[in-house]
């Protein structure tokens, strides 16, 4: 693949043009890529509002039936329901690990199991979330997913 980069000051809009021959699993996932960093969220502060990329996030929570965004260094609600955030960014990385949690797996730094057979997500933040028992089975089942195919990607390279 070539890439090609040119910085022109006179655009008003950054932009990516993206050529390819054929659909294949890499093309299909540096497009989500790109398309992940165009996802925007607005959540609320005692501030104001901020406009937030869906990258950003390391996991959404549900608490007493509001929603809040966990970023680096901020804690943002948002609007929108655990659910809707589930379903919409799912293919993004964002997959439900227990009842109150969506958690962004490109976040995640190592996992540790405990004893009552849940596990202990590790961020690179430094904050741990709770992955319960009976969201495992579906957790280790994304992650394995994702594994084979950036492997069918790198062998089909």
């Amino acid at each position: 693949m070539k890439i090609n980069e040119y910085m022109d000051i006179t655009i008003n809009e950054d932009r990516i043009d993206y050529y390819y021959q054929k659909r294949t699993n890499e093309v299909h996932e540096i497009l989500g890529l790109l398309r992940k960093y165009n996802h925007k969220l607005i959540g609320k502060t005692d501030n104001g509002e901020i406009i937030f990329s869906i990258n950003d996030v390391y996991y959404f929570e549900s608490v007493d039936k509001k929603t809040f965004a966990y970023l680096r260094n901020v804690v943002l609600k948002i609007e929108v329901r655990l659910s809707e955030l589930e379903n919409a960014y799912y293919e993004y990385g964002f997959i439900r690990v227990n009842k109150s949690t969506v958690l962004n797996v490109y976040k995640i730094n190592s996992l540790k199991s405990e004893l009552n057979m849940k596990v202990i997500a590790l961020l690179d933040n430094g904050e741990r979330v709770q992955i319960n028992r009976s969201y495992k089975s579906k957790f280790n089942l994304f992650l394995k997913t994702m594994n084979e195919e950036r492997l069918d990607n790198e062998i089909n390279n």
